[in-house]
């Protein structure tokens, strides 16, 4: 409900919380004038080789094998109008990760400089020149001449049974190189939005005309204590190399884009097998084996998402700390209930000693918990449990921005954390968990892998008797840790958790592709109706009748599958990630899903007002469970009638008529139904489940004549 509110009291009282300033310089960092174009020109270079050899062990017994090698340059700009981080954010990620693990803070400062060949200096990432991808295929038939084996499989040149297995590499780099180059290159391209929660309901500028950008508003905060206070940050100035703001007070604690610089070729195991048996009357049946794992595959992560910070003295991580105490507010604990945890003592000595006046400052200047959870007494003084509890428990769903408060220094207090800082080394530390140039700074790297195990039947029938056909079915998994497509990004995404939410624990998020199918049937086929002369009926019948009633033939396709997998929003849940909503987690009975028409609307639940309760809002380190429901499928016909005049040796007239979505059938789409919007979030108790598209179109007739000369 809270979402839902502050979206739409935002949008009523024309409230202006954010202003994203976006720069275009060319390499001597001179601004490029409002609209003008951006001259960057990018090339890359790709080169394969390939050999191949087929040997004939016997006359039935074929082996193939072969090798090939894949070069692939990483693309450059050709005016050296290209920058990149100073230092790897993947090695800068992994040791934000080892210091967490330790309980201490690395959080140096990221600089960007001018990169790329046209510059003489490193590309965007690494050559990877151990792309080698081998190949094997057996193909055996059957000699099956007499016995039991002939009745298996049919005599001589009647099956034959084939396996294969190859490496695959990826031809990619074009698109990160492009998200990166709009969204991440400081310095030239350049997104800077002013600091994320800072402004409120009374301070936040006004939406005042459609052209018009507010430059200010009278939100103040620590690193800007008297209004009016900047909202559109200056262009960056200087000469490389250039380093992004830090902290609130200068613009920083930012949400952009970064680029690892230690990606790697994505490529997949292939396997396949597969016996094909031929049947009487043109008959061909096929039963197969596919098989897929990929490995490197580019996959979003926030290289400065909050750490899960370790606390050497009680053995515990800010995750766990972080989710006992959401277990207990979220089941409307008084303050004065809660019991010290050791992680909050050790880690935030200077909070213990708040009085409760503090905490009613607290409720009064930031909304507080003092609704619900203070009744019964307060304590004269508090805990650091207790005063952390305080400003977690108001910012329920929301525990980033909690932390954002008790880590970011100038939130409520120019120079220190409220109520106070980490401390580390027996010092009180800010961002011991954030980055403070960045609050998130999500990028691709290779860290993906999939899965696809399928099995594959098909029945086929060759031209008989005036009737062609293809029967098929397959019976498959698709498993991986986000789907997105590599000229996706992160802020041009569906609204589905393809990005990973959790980049400390990225499994968190594998499961179903947003692809898959488990099953899928589809035909295809080609009759030519046995009416007409010389047919097998009306075969007798004159020039006039059969110009009437013979040489038509009917065709069409037939495709079903099962359903299509998707996730549920949890509305107001920012648990894990400062930029990235966590989703919801079933922590119930399973609702019953497909189409159902609920008050007149289309609805993927057969109970929607049954079906929210089942689930729940993920704690401070989940992920939320990903594509653990699945909605309708697809299913469609098309069809087709023509008949051809033959009305001159050269010369023919054809008529037809053709029927897309022959049934009109509707089936609605998951796909569309966003996370966290109206009718797919726990928070949208009204239209939970609503459908909003669908897969299919409507019926389309179409009509032809078609002269031929």
């Amino acid at each position: 409900f809270g979402q839902n509110y502050d979206y739409a009291v935002t949008a009523l009282a024309g409230l202006v919380t954010v202003v994203n300033s976006n720069y275009n310089l060319n390499k001597s960092l001179q601004p490029l004038s409002e609209g003008a174009p951006v001259p960057r020109h990018f090339r890359n270079h790709e080169y394969e080789f390939y050999a191949q050899d087929t040997y004939h062990f016997k006359p039935n017994l074929t082996v193939t094998y072969g090798l090939r090698y894949t070069l692939l340059q990483p693309p450059y700009e050709t005016n050296g109008t290209q920058v990149a981080p100073d230092q790897s954010l993947d090695g800068w990620f992994k040791q934000r990760a080892a210091a967490m693990l330790q309980g201490q803070a690395y959080e140096p400062l990221l600089s960007f400089s001018l990169s790329g060949q046209a510059n003489g200096k490193k590309p965007y990432w690494n050559w990877n020149y151990n792309n080698f991808a081998p190949r094997l295929a057996i193909a055996y038939a059957p000699k099956a001449e007499d016995g039991w084996s002939k009745r298996i499989w049919g005599g001589p040149g009647k099956s034959s049974i084939r396996a294969g297995y190859g490496i695959y590499y990826d031809h990619f780099g074009e698109g990160v190189v492009n998200s990166f180059d709009q969204l991440g290159s400081f310095g030239l391209t350049t997104s800077i939005s002013n600091a994320p929660g800072v402004q409120t309901v009374d301070g936040s500028a006004r939406f005042s005309a459609i052209n018009t950008i507010p430059t200010s508003s009278a939100s103040t905060s620590g690193a800007c204590p008297v209004a009016p206070c900047p909202l559109v940050e200056a262009a960056p100035s200087g000469s490389f190399p250039v380093t992004p703001p830090s902290g609130l007070a200068s613009g920083g604690y930012a949400i952009t884009w970064g680029l690892d610089d230690r990606m790697k070729t994505p490529y997949s195991h292939l396997l396949d097998f597969s016996i094909t048996r031929e049947l009487p009357k043109g008959f061909v049946f096929e039963a197969s084996y596919v098989g897929r794992f990929a490995h490197h595959l580019l996959q979003e992560e926030d290289f400065a998402m909050p750490t899960d910070l370790w606390d050497p003295k009680s053995h515990m991580d800010y995750f766990t700390a972080a989710t006992l105490l959401a277990k207990q507010y979220r089941a409307q604990v008084p303050i004065q209930n809660v019991q010290p945890l050791a992680y909050w003592e050790d880690m935030y000595p200077a909070a213990a000693g708040s009085s409760s006046t503090q905490v009613g400052a607290e409720c009064g200047n930031q909304g507080g918990l003092c609704s619900g959870l203070t009744s019964g007494g307060v304590p004269a003084t508090l805990t650091a449990t207790q005063a952390i509890y305080d400003l977690f428990a108001y910012y329920t769903g929301n525990e980033t921005t909690a932390l954002e408060f008790i880590d970011v220094p100038g939130n409520i207090t120019a120079n220190g954390c409220y109520p106070a800082c980490a401390t580390i080394n027996g010092q009180q530390t800010p961002f011991t968990f954030y980055s403070p140039q960045y609050s998130s700074l999500y990028g691709w790297n290779t860290i993906g892998n999939s899965s696809y195990n399928a099995g594959q039947f098909s029945l086929r029938r060759r031209m008989f008797d005036g009737l062609q056909f293809d029967l098929n079915y397959t019976y498959s998994k698709s498993l991986d840790i986000g789907s997105n497509a590599e000229r996706i990004n992160h802020f041009q995404g569906t609204g589905f958790a393809s990005q990973l939410i959790n980049s400390w624990f990225p499994n968190q998020q594998r499961g179903p592709s947003d692809f898959d199918n488990a099953q899928q049937f589809n035909a295809n086929w080609v009759y030519q109706l046995p009416v007409g002369h010389g047919k097998h009926f009306a075969s007798r019948a004159s020039r006039p009748l059969d110009a009437v009633i013979g040489g038509w033939t009917v065709s069409g396709l037939w495709r079903w599958t099962s359903g299509y997998p998707f996730s549920i929003g949890c509305g107001i849940c920012w648990a894990t990630n400062f930029d990235t909503q966590s989703l919801a987690i079933l922590d119930g009975q399973r609702p019953r899903t497909g189409t159902f028409v609920i008050n007149g609307v289309p609805n993927v639940f057969s109970d929607p007002s049954s079906a929210i309760n089942q689930f729940r809002a993920a704690f401070p380190g989940e992920s939320g469970q990903r594509n653990n429901l699945w909605g309708p499928g697809t299913f469609n016909i098309d069809f087709s009638v023509s008949k051809t005049w033959a009305l001159a040796e050269r010369q023919a007239l054809r008529f037809s008529a053709q029927a897309y979505n022959l049934t009109n059938t509707p089936r609605f789409d998951v796909g569309t139904m966003q996370l966290n919007q109206a009718g797919n979030s726990i928070t949208s108790a009204g239209s939970f489940g609503n459908f909003n598209s669908t897969l299919s179109n409507a019926r389309v007739l179409e009509f032809s004549l078609r002269y031929s000369f």
